[in-house]
């Protein structure tokens, strides 16, 4: 049932001589679903709760693992079997072509199955649906999440975006409870595309409540990006001292705070006015009853239908025939649920047979108190070539033990990208049709075949714009100079690693030179074909096809790795036509997108697909 409100929760009374319609039934459905997915969203939460892994399968397509999550309403949302989708024809991948960075969404989704006839009924309303099939979406989106209700933790913190420009968002999240004379935990989530510049910011403002260490008024929390990690999605969290007074609430700083951002050649300053506001309060049983009772209200436990469970950030690129995937990023804000394992029984168990010391913190024996608070984990995706990471902490506010374990990916990336900025002079009182060139510039990115784009960065900081191509094809008879008539060229030396770029100006333009921003991209392997040595790899020809309602194809299959070239073909879609034992396809008569499956004979576990667009 698609109910987007709990609310009221009635139930059938029955009694002997009790007529039940339809409307009855329904009610009987509500009454228990509506119980579960409330008592599912203020007691377990939102996210995923297990499976739901999101990893590339090669330059166009990703696969999604089988799971389970539960929404911002509480519903369940199951994945039964692996999903495989080429990039460009997942749900919004047209969204792709203003935008090079996408987020992989998943949310709850249901459809009538079974059409029967309704006996007794018109003729126009005789056609009914015997059952309700609940599944998922899964889709592309482009807009910036709702961070304050990812972040919010029913009201529990105070979220906002600090700064978002450049394709760059800062998102600081303020805890609105604190105990007094103890540690407040600041965090800001960066994010950035993947082949952004390396990021760095310092976040400064005057605190009387608030201290960093033994400083003064002053307190500045900074970061800058480790460059070798290539991370598109920061989590830092800083701790902060709270003053000495209680049952009082009072403001993270005093007037306004700054933000300095560097990123690259770009820098920028920004003044924040959104000054958060922290109730201290003055013991543990305080700070607990403010947390279950002022701050977790029902209604914002049951907020957030339209937020979806983000599973992915996609970096990609548009190649004019489709898009290439450069990174992908899972589960970038976090929304995990956790799968409700008592590790205090684990943990009592280890501390009674010898006792622990991690990082510093005290030693611990079965009879500390630490276990009650339990024990947490997290796991980070770390580099290829980086050395596996395990580092703990134990929290003694919490009372709680943290383990973090880095693990490094079996891959390296696919591509090596390099971009940069130069100023080409130009000179001359004539400039129409005059042609300038740069000298030799390295790319960075080692000699053979590289691909470079060249644009032209023209207009004020606040509109500043690339152009990419000829700029005359812009020109319009109502306004003929808000382009710049420039077209640009690039000569690669594959032997020397290096570049030129030339200029052609189309009409007179102001100034001493011009700003040419480029970006290079360059195949560091063959994956598809690295895998071929150890992997059974089927490939289908073709792999995208249109057809008419009715119409056949043949599809082929090339399968390498095995000695066995036999395949098992299928169709995915329930009424997406039929395909036989020699890859010979019939399309349905309805119009829509199937899925061919191609499993090999000799490894069950290899497969691929392909995809029929049946149309008019």
């Amino acid at each position: 049932m698609n109910n987007n409100t709990y609310f009221p929760l009635e139930r059938n009374r029955y009694f002997y001589g009790k007529m039940l319609t339809a409307r009855d039934f329904e009610i009987e459905q509500r009454y228990f679903n509506n119980k579960r997915r409330l008592i599912n969203r203020t007691i377990l939460g939102v996210g995923v709760v297990c499976g739901l892994g999101v990893y590339q399968n090669d330059d166009a397509s990703f696969s999604v693992e089988t799971g389970m999550a539960l929404d911002y309403l509480g519903r369940e949302i199951v994945v039964p079997a692996p999903v495989i989708r080429k990039l460009q024809m997942v749900e919004g991948a047209d969204s792709l072509e203003k935008s090079d960075q996408a987020y992989l969404c998943l949310s709850y989704s249901q459809d009538d199955r079974e059409p029967v006839n309704s006996i007794g009924a018109a003729d126009s309303q005789s056609e009914q649906y015997n059952k309700i099939d609940e599944g998922f979406r899964l889709y592309l989106s482009t807009d910036a999440p709702d961070a304050a209700e990812i972040y919010g933790g029913a009201g529990i913190n105070s979220v906002s975006t600090v700064y978002s420009s450049h394709g760059l968002r800062i998102i600081r999240i303020v805890p609105r409870l604190a105990l007094s004379g103890d540690e407040l935990t600041v965090k800001f989530v960066v994010l950035k595309g993947i082949d952004s510049h390396p990021v760095s910011f310092t976040y400064s403002f005057e605190s009387e409540y608030f201290k960093q260490g033994d400083s003064t008024k002053t307190v500045k929390l900074t970061f800058t990006e480790d460059k070798n990690l290539k991370k598109d999605v920061f989590n830092i969290e800083y701790t902060l001292r709270t003053a000495h007074v209680s049952e009082m609430a009072v403001t993270l700083g005093e007037g306004k705070a700054s933000i300095s951002v560097q990123m690259g050649d770009f820098t920028d300053v920004a003044d924040i006015s959104d000054n958060p506001e922290v109730y201290l309060c003055g013991t543990e049983e305080s700070l607990s009853v403010m947390r279950d009772t002022r701050m977790s209200t029902l209604e914002k436990h049951i907020g957030g239908e339209n937020t979806p469970i983000y599973l992915a950030k996609i970096d990609c690129m548009n190649i004019g025939t489709g898009y290439i995937i450069r990174h992908i990023t899972p589960l970038p804000f976090g929304q995990r649920i956790s799968n409700g394992v008592d590790y205090s029984r684990t943990v009592e168990a280890a501390a009674a047979a010898a006792p622990v010391e991690v990082s510093g913190a005290p030693v611990l024996t079965k009879s500390d108190s630490f276990l009650r608070g339990g024990v947490s984990t997290e796991v980070e995706t770390l580099e290829y070539w980086q050395k596996p990471q395990v580092s703990a902490s134990y929290s003694q506010r919490n009372k709680s033990l943290n383990f973090r374990f880095g693990i490094p990916s079996s891959e390296a990336y696919d591509y090596a990208t390099a971009s940069g900025v130069i100023d080409i002079p130009i000179s001359g009182a004539i400039r129409v049709n005059a042609r300038f060139a740069s000298a030799e510039i390295s790319h960075t990115l080692g000699i053979g075949d590289v691909s470079i784009t060249a644009s032209v960065e023209y207009g004020e900081s606040e509109d500043r714009r690339l152009l990419f191509g000829n700029g005359e094809i812009f020109a319009t008879k109502s306004d003929n100079k808000s382009v710049p008539k420039i077209e640009t060229a690039v000569i690669l030396y594959p032997e020397r690693g290096t570049f030129k770029v030339g200029l052609m100006l189309g009409d007179y333009v102001e100034g001493h030179s011009i700003r040419v921003r480029w970006f290079a991209y360059k195949p560091t392997r063959d994956t598809a074909l690295m895998r071929t040595k150890d992997n059974v790899v089927i490939r289908i020809t073709p792999d995208i096809q249109k057809l008419k309602p009715l119409e056949r194809i043949r599809f082929k299959a090339e399968v390498e790795g095995t000695a066995d070239k036999g395949v098992i073909w299928s169709v995915k879609d329930a009424d997406g036509g039929n395909i036989d034992d020699n890859g010979l396809y019939q399309a349905p008569s309805a119009p829509g997108t199937y899925e061919i499956s191609a499993v090999s004979a000799s490894d069950s576990e290899s497969r691929t697909s392909a995809f029929v667009i049946v149309g008019e």
